[in-house]
């Protein structure tokens, strides 16, 4: 230290606010304090890697990149309905008249996605993202074709033979990369079609699609405001700008608008940013006020940490008294001094924000893998830090080390050079802990009794879905969730909800006809599904009790679902097949009856929904209760929610369908239950074919991510608080060495000595654990299970305190009396 001092040259010290001699010195602060440099660097770079992830996500939703030349200059153009305040896509119409008239844009074409099962030679039948695009698309987005070529404007004729272009994915997976995939041929649908090209991988045009087939639907023919929902796209043609594409497209509404005053009154077109329309969307809405909102809770927890961190600096700062003194006498200002403290806070964040970033870019590229696999993430995403994301990351480092940094340099520098001096001489410091970081100790244990209850039931959460499978033997269940394809978008809907029935009626019976085949039923919400809860209205003039329960899951299910799953009616009937075609009927399960009626016979009793996730469903229409089940599938906290509903409704197109055969071996008969669906009608798409016990997976990954997240807080904020506690006795004990060498020799035992040194560490977690409890309770506390994790998180940081004081106390009680009377001389 002797040698850091000599090398401090009075007439530099304020030449400039910061030199590289603080950095060194920084380093070096890593190396001399691990213990501190590893709790700080961790707690900062899991707030910063949090923070990191969250903006990056907000960045890549509210300022997506399209990889393609140019990509700033791809525009949307939509029709917006100003009366009703969303998006018209129905606008194939439109298009005709924009392609002809507006020249600001060029090209400008246009893409109607879809969802399609694919058939390949060796009979494998799996439903596909696709559009059929204009071939304009791919000259607009400039990427060239990786084996074969794209579409062109003749395949767009209606007498051209059919054709398609693969996307890297299917091309993979489907065919195995087989070079010689062009001229194979597939059935798309109903449609066979020839290959013509693959795309390279990162490709997905218009948006996450995988396959591409030429447009051929003349919106001229078709009536303004009809026919299938399209995506309009271009490229601002050189030297125009979007509010010259705005000017054209103004005029070319007012004139379709006169034209036409029944549909497009209140249409008013636009051209936005291609990827805006996403954003602007009703879901983009609602993630961006969440993402907005998140951002909140990130730089209050970076805010947290830091101060925790600080109150460990500032025990470490505190120990420095001699060095501080020794700069303050030969010249050094505070704020020379705050600015080398900063620095070496600094230094320490710094480190933290590399470790932070890191984390931040492989939790990315596991979130978005996760998405990915579900093929509706944009092709634009990719799982790197954008520019503003490392700016941002760099502000979060900065602030986080000015808590980390000034808060403690301007408590210990706040006395004159000879009063430090003095002290110092003495070996003693006269700073003391005061209110404030007395006030960040108890917030830090209260943040760690509210947390430790939340993380540990988000693992009962997560063992909830193997709950649910094991209750009702989801080992011997195959799902899929059942829809059928409108090729002809949209013409005459009767005809095809009627092709739809009886396409799914001949399925069941196929199925059932199946060798190893139990069961057979559809619903649209199976067992292990998470449940929409619905409120209901109880009809009382039929006897029923004025209170109770008026929320329940209400589940829509088709013929023979209750045998399906094993269950059975305990009282009433089951239901019959005119209660399918529009009976107000319905079936309540025993906890139902229990929580609803209290426990009396429901049968006959008149429900209302009012509300819920279905509309068609909630009205006011009364339905009379005409059988009750046992409780069966799902496994849930409250007892309460157990309550179930059961409306009957056969499967039909557009609406939520899940199917589920009990057979003995689901994973051997996926392929065949695709064979069969695609023998009954090529239209049926079957999704997400998999066992019943791992439906919910993606749901319980989710959760477990979310889950790692509480856990990791709380073991920090846990950390911090002990590492905290243990700092503030070690810095008393230090402090009152000559105290408490005094109380020994006048014969003070040492329970009285430990008493008088520890009851404001024992005050401090003691209000910290109310504090938490207090806080906890007000994020909810409603069941048993709750009770005991609470309690359980008040032990553990009890213990977490007396662990983080035996060291200290070990310290206190181990002090010879004179040799602290000779030190303090």
């Amino acid at each position: 230290m002797n040698r850091l001092f000599a090398r401090i040259r009075p007439d530099r010290v304020d030449r400039l606010p910061f030199s590289w001699l603080d950095f060194k010195v920084g380093f070096r602060m890593l190396a001399r304090y691990p213990g501190l440099t590893l709790v700080g660097t961790v707690a900062i770079a899991v707030a910063i890697a949090l923070g990191s992830l969250y903006f990056e996500t907000l960045d890549k939703f509210k300022h997506p990149r399209l990889p393609v030349p140019d990509g700033d200059r791809v525009v949307s153009i939509l029709n917006w309905d100003a009366k009703a305040q969303e998006p018209e896509a129905r606008s194939l119409h439109d298009f005709v008249a924009w392609r002809e008239q507006v020249t600001s844009v060029d090209p400008l074409g246009a893409a109607i996605p879809f969802v399609r099962n694919l058939a390949t030679e060796d009979g494998q039948v799996e439903p596909v993202p696709g559009a059929e695009v204009t071939a304009n698309a791919f000259r607009l987005v400039g990427t060239r074709p990786l084996l074969g070529r794209a579409l062109t404007e003749q395949d767009e004729r209606p007498a051209e033979p059919p054709v398609l272009v693969l996307g890297y994915a299917v091309w993979t997976t489907r065919f195995a990369s087989d070079p010689g995939v062009v001229g194979r041929t597939v059935t798309l649908g109903t449609v066979p079609a020839t290959i013509v090209g693959v795309m390279p991988e990162g490709f997905g045009f218009p948006v996450s699609q995988r396959i591409w087939t030429p447009l051929r639907m003349d919106g001229s023919q078709l009536a303004p405001r009809a026919g299938p929902a399209v995506r309009i796209f271009g490229r601002l043609a050189p030297g125009k700008s979007m509010d010259d594409a705005q000017a054209e497209l103004d005029v070319i509404g007012t004139r379709l608008a006169a034209a036409s005053p029944a549909t497009h009154e209140h249409l008013r077109p636009r051209v936005t940013p291609y990827e805006k329309p996403l954003v602007e969307s009703g879901e983009g809405r609602f993630v961006m006020r969440l993402l907005s909102l998140v951002n909140g809770i990130f730089l209050m927890l970076l805010a947290v940490i830091c101060v925790n961190v600080a109150t460990l600096v500032f025990a470490r700062t505190a120990t420095r008294g001699w060095e501080i003194a020794v700069r303050h006498a030969i010249g050094a200002s505070r704020a020379r001094i705050v600015a080398q403290l900063f620095v070496e806070a600094l230094v320490l964040a710094g480190l933290a924000a590399v470790l932070g970033l890191v984390a931040a870019k492989v939790a990315l590229r596991w979130g978005l893998g996760m998405v990915a696999f579900s093929g509706s993430l944009p092709f634009w995403y990719d799982d790197s830090l954008s520019w503003r994301t490392i700016l941002y990351a760099t502000g979060l480092t900065l602030f986080g080390a000015a808590i980390v940094g000034i808060l403690p340099a301007l408590r210990v520098t706040r006395r004159n050079a000879q009063d430090g001096l003095r002290s110092a001489g003495a070996a003693r410091s006269g700073l003391r802990f005061g209110g404030f970081w007395t006030a960040v100790i108890v917030v830090q244990v209260a943040i760690t009794v509210a947390f430790l209850p939340l993380a540990a039931g988000g693992v009962f959460e997560s063992n909830r879905f193997r709950q649910r499978a094991e209750g009702i033997g989801a080992e011997r269940y195959l799902t899929a969730s059942v829809d059928m394809d409108r090729e002809d978008h949209g013409a005459d809907p009767a005809a095809f909800t009627g092709r739809a029935r009886l396409g799914f009626d001949e399925l069941e019976r196929r199925l059932r006809a199946e060798p190893g085949v139990e069961q057979v039923t559809f619903a649209d919400r199976l067992p292990v599904m998470d449940q929409f809860k619905y409120r209901i209205e109880v009809d009382t003039t039929a006897g029923a009790p004025a209170t109770g329960l008026r929320r329940s899951t209400l589940v829509q299910v088709s013929r023979g679902f209750f045998a399906a799953f094993g269950t059975s009616v305990v009282a009433g009937r089951d239901f019959q097949p005119l209660d399918f075609e529009g009976g107000r009927v319905l079936i309540v399960n025993q906890s139902f009856a229990r929580h609803v009626f209290g426990g009396r016979n429901p049968i006959g009793q008149r429900i209302r929904i009012v509300e819920g996730e279905d509309d068609s469903v909630a009205g006011d229409d009364w339905y009379e209760v005409v059988g009750m089940v046992r409780d069966f599938g799902w496994q849930l906290d409250r007892p309460e929610e157990q309550s179930a509903i059961y409306r009957p409704r056969l499967p039909a197109p557009g609406a939520a369908v899940n199917l589920a055969v009990r057979v003995s071996d689901p994973d051997a008969f996926a392929a065949r239950l695709r064979t069969v669906a695609a023998d009954v009608d090529p239209t049926i798409r079957l999704t997400d074919v998999q066992p019943l016990g791992r439906v919910g997976g993606g749901e319980a990954q989710m959760n477990w991510a979310l889950t790692s997240v509480a856990w990791l807080i709380s073991f920090i904020v846990l950390l911090l608080s002990a590492t905290g506690i243990h700092s503030l006795m070690s810095f008393t004990v230090a402090r009152r060495t000559r105290e408490i060498g005094i109380r020994a020799a006048l014969g003070a035992s040492p329970r009285r000595i430990v008493a008088g040194i520890f009851s404001r560490a024992f005050l401090q977690v003691g209000a910290g654990v109310l504090a938490g409890s207090g806080l906890a309770a007000l994020l909810g506390i409603g069941s048993v299970r709750d009770v005991l994790l609470l309690l359980a998180a008040d032990g553990v940081m009890l213990a977490a305190g007396l662990v983080a004081c035996a060291v200290p106390l070990r310290r206190a009680l181990s002090i010879d009396p004179t040799e602290a009377l000779r030190a303090e001389g």
